[in-house]
């Protein structure tokens, strides 16, 4: 089903920028040229355009098959650095800090105080999950890192036991940054752990409001908004036990619903569902005709006097408010004239009224709306974002303290702000807050602790160390890059490559656009040459070449088409440069001046990144956008030919490739996808999930750091990460006995160890690790922390197997490298053939129980004797590994004696 047609909007501040996607019925090109111009339209068809190129929609379900695949290939293969010390880390920005508004973090929609202790604070963020506050903003955690949706749309709490969370996933701001929620999440325990319930919902979920009774803790209302495109209708919804499962009460888009203080009576609004009234607490409800609802609608109650009700709807640019002041049966417009600044109220729209003044109510849109009086002369604007105010712009929601009359919290684009004095000032509780999303980093070659990030909205941030991270330089930021030379000139850029450069270290940015020419991509690329001084390159319709470090740019290309995305230079071989357009790729062999179309064999689909391997001219990889075609593709003969080495990652879009080259050639590459980074020890031909600990968003760029071995992940949600890379083996092996030829498993999973071994006389034992085999792939993922790189014998022994031998040479091994052995593939993977096929594959040898290195009548008699009492559990002299020692361990045992299997050794 051809589904997904994004929405168009609008906001603030004027830009250009070119499209080099020509993608038919394009939705985006439908818009208007006011609002073409504007940056939030730029930013989310730039986004957007690349996942569902080249047609005009994104599959249904596409994302929920691609999480699917991704559980499905983590319980088949696990991770490949499974040791419980290499996982990913978070290293910030914990938080941003952002000019006048200073903390910063990002979009939040949803807010609310604990009603029985309000200290305790939730918020629900955009694409990065419920955070928790105990101490009322000092720290925060998050508590839903790892569930099926970290996109947030409303969260209620049950006075009654406030241990119990409702989030309602999906984001109905209507912008195409809104993802989509899977349902409702319930938590029982204060947020620690959630369930998934879904049950008379529509498949994809966009929450707008959920809210509870009172007085009946399993009676709810929520509000759910549309997506004609999805298929999805929206509606007014209703629970009676809890959340478990609901029902539909009205279809059509809602954008609020609320309970009178004392239960009974409930209000709903939406343009799809126009405005209803029960009178029975929410079993039913009847239309009311005294609202015509507009685009946007949200209702409030007075809970000091419930016949008091403010309604604020939204058409055109315009937000107009209303009053009631018999129950919400009729409603009358106050304040005529005033101006909301409610030109993208489709996207940051609300109104609240304290629950301790009827007279004091909110209006939210860019800014913070305030009355004092009800609505008796104007709204005043409370937070100023634009004009010298220090809370950041785009207002969301806000919440009132449970007892005291003058605290209350507000949510925007940036974050978290509190009040103490009913929002007359705003104080900043920003802490310790995690969400930045990023659209590109880099790290300072000679200085790891210096990492530099362009984010959506929030500038390019940077840190020296620190968990909190500081705005270089403001706009939406792009993309990084650190001189190979000299490490104290770093460019990045703000939206449509608007470059920046440093000169001091990134102590300072200035304009750097001199000689630049034509309008460039949202994220433009921005490259180093490897061993030039002054030498950058960047791109928009041509490629541009400084030789001042960035203080001039000339343009120097030919043999392109469209504007730029990606580009890569060959470090060994700088001559060879690749630049990207859309879904074509072009290469050039004269450091950039010409460039020929080397596209052929490739997909359809939005180039993402290019990446030339380091030491050979010849071999690059490049990575794709979008649903249904191979993720990344490889070149072995400078892109005469290009064949894919996909193998079994999820359908998923892929956002950054990178070759391993810790200063020498590996097989190891690495992905980062919309669902997680992932790795292959093998050239590409099998991928394993990198590692535990990220949380489920967006992969969007990588940046390996060579002299700490570092690898680090920017996410558009929540910030950066890293991750040490150990030295990793990925070794396949059988214990015999242990292979189950029916089901093509392994009767159960056990552990092995391996050793490396010098290959020269007298072949000293370097290293050792142990791994658990895994019962489906045959494969452990063994940890050599000890061993420098160099070329070693690798050794197996299972507690009851023989020792085996890798064949003669000797394997490869690099320290941080991601490396993998098959003893299983064929009998010469084992020193000399040592080996024994047992169904497909090739199997070390069982029986050797007491580990003298031969298999003969002693194994032979402890097994027999182990039989002859029926021992069970885990004994070395299980040969079989089905917990209990029997004939058909004695068998095994007995054939092997016979033989007289024994090591082989060099």
């Amino acid at each position: 089903m051809k589904t997904f047609l994004l929405f168009l909007f609008f906001i603030f501040y004027s830009v250009s920028s070119a499209q080099d996607l020509k993608i038919k019925n394009n939705p985006y090109d439908n818009a208007d040229e006011q609002t073409k111009s504007r940056k939030a339209f730029q930013r989310e068809r730039w986004f957007y355009e690349q996942r569902m190129y080249p047609d005009n929609f994104i599959p249904k379900d596409a994302y929920k098959k691609a999480y699917e695949q991704r559980e499905a290939m983590r319980v088949q293969k696990g991770y490949s650095m499974s040791n419980p010390f290499n996982t990913w880390t978070n290293i910030g920005p914990t938080t941003g800090f952002y000019f006048a508004y200073s903390n910063i973090t990002s979009r939040m929609p949803t807010v609310k105080y604990d009603p029985n202790n309000p200290n305790v604070i939730y918020v629900g963020t955009a694409f990065g999950g419920v955070w928790k506050t105990t101490d009322e903003g000092v720290t925060w955690s998050s508590k839903s890192d790892f569930e099926v949706s970290l996109s947030s749309g409303s969260i209620a709490i049950d006075p009654s036991n406030t241990n119990i969370i409702y989030y309602g996933t999906g984001e109905a701001t209507y912008s195409a940054a809104s993802y989509y929620g899977r349902g409702l999440l319930k938590s029982t325990d204060g947020g620690n752990t959630w369930t998934n319930y879904t049950s008379g919902l529509e498949s994809l979920s966009f929450f707008t409001r959920i809210n509870i009774r009172p007085g009946h803790s399993n009676e709810l209302l929520c509000a759910l908004g549309n997506r004609s495109s999805l298929g999805v209708n929206g509606g007014l919804y209703r629970s009676t036990n809890g959340g478990v499962s609901w029902n539909l009460l009205a279809s059509g888009r809602c954008d609020d619903v609320i309970f009178s203080p004392g239960g009974d009576t409930a209000y709903a609004i939406g343009s799809g569902t126009g405005y209803l009234i029960s009178t029975n607490g929410g079993s039913s409800f009847s239309a009311n005709g005294s609202i015509t609802a507009g685009t946007r609608n949200h209702i409030a109650v007075a809970k000091s006097s419930p016949n008091i009700l403010y309604y604020a709807k939204h058409s055109g640019s315009t937000i107009t408010v209303f009053k009631s002041t018999n129950g919400g049966f009729n409603f009358s417009q106050i304040v005529t004239g005033q101006n909301f600044s409610g030109s993208q109220a489709w996207y940051d729209f609300y109104m609240h009224i304290s629950p301790h003044d009827a007279n004091l109510a909110f209006v939210g849109s860019v800014d913070a709306w305030r009355t004092t009086n009800g609505g008796a002369t104007n709204f005043t604007n409370v937070t100023n974002g634009y004009g010298g105010g220090n809370v950041h712009v785009d207002q969301h929601n806000v919440d009132f303290h449970p007892t005291d009359p003058n605290k209350m919290v507000c949510v925007n684009d940036g974050g978290i702000w509190k009040s103490t004095d009913k929002g007359a000032t705003w104080i900043n509780i920003n802490n310790a807050l995690t969400l930045t999303q990023f659209y590109r980093i880099a790290s300072n070659p000679s200085n790891a602790n210096q990492i530099l990030g362009g984010t959506q909205d929030n500038g390019t941030q940077q840190t020296f160390g620190t968990l909190n991270w500081t705005a270089a330089f403001g706009g939406d930021g792009g993309e990084v890059c650190f001189h190979a030379v000299n490490n104290n000139y770093i460019l990045g850029e703000t939206q449509n490559n608007g470059v920046y450069r440093s000169s001091n270290g990134g102590s300072s940015f200035v304009s750097a656009t001199s000689g630049l020419s034509g309008t460039g991509s949202w994220v433009g690329p921005l490259i180093s040459h490897p061993d030039s001084a002054g030498i950058f390159y960047t791109a928009r319709a041509q490629v541009f070449k400084t030789i001042n470090w960035g203080a001039t740019w000339t343009a120097i290309s030919s043999g392109t088409s469209g504007t730029i995305r990606e580009m890569g230079i060959c470090k060994s071989s700088p001559n060879v440069m690749y630049a990207t357009s859309g879904s074509s790729v072009y290469r050039s062999t004269n450091r950039g001046y010409t460039y020929a179309n080397v596209t052929t064999g490739l997909p359809a689909r939005t180039i993402t990144s290019v990446y030339a391997h380091p030491d050979s001219a010849l071999v690059a990889v490049i990575t794709f956008s979008g649903f249904g075609s191979g993720k990344i593709y490889k070149t072995t003969n400078g892109g005469s030919s290009w064949f894919s080495i996909s193998g079994n990652l999820p359908d998923s879009p892929a956002n950054d490739a990178l070759i391993y080259y810790p200063g020498v050639s590996t097989s190891t590459y690495f992905i980062a996808m919309d669902i997680g980074v992932f790795v292959s020890g093998d050239f590409g031909n099998t991928w394993f999930e990198l590692s535990n600990g990220l949380p489920n968003t967006v992969a969007m760029h990588m940046d390996y750091h060579a002299a700490t071995n570092k690898l680090r992940i920017g996410t558009h949600g929540r910030g950066v990460w890293e991750i040490q890379l150990d030295g990793i083996y990925n070794i396949s092996v059988i214990p015999e006995g242990y292979m189950n030829t029916v089901l093509n498993k392994l009767n159960k999973k056990d552990t092995v160890r391996a050793y490396l071994r010098n290959v020269v006389s007298p072949y000293n034992i370097i290293d050792s690790a142990n791994a658990t085999i895994d019962s489906l792939t045959f494969t452990g993922h063994f940890v050599f922390a000890n061993a420098p790189s160099g070329n070693y014998y690798i050794s197996v022994r299972h507690r009851n197997s023989t020792e085996t031998w890798s064949k003669s040479g000797g394997e490869p091994f690099t320290q941080s490298g991601f490396i993998s052995y098959d003893f299983t593939a064929s009998s010469s993977q084992a020193y000399g053939n040592n080996l024994k096929l047992t169904g497909s594959k090739y199997c070390i040898y069982s029986g050797d129980i007491n580990q003298d290195d031969i298999i003969d009548a002693s194994d032979l008699s402890e097994t027999d004797n182990a039989a002859l009492n029926s021992l069970s559990g885990y004994v070395r002299t299980d040969v079989t590994g089905d917990n209990i020692v029997d004939a058909d361990d004695v068998s095994i045992v007995d054939n092997n004696a016979f033989n007289l299997i024994s090591v082989i050794r060099p």
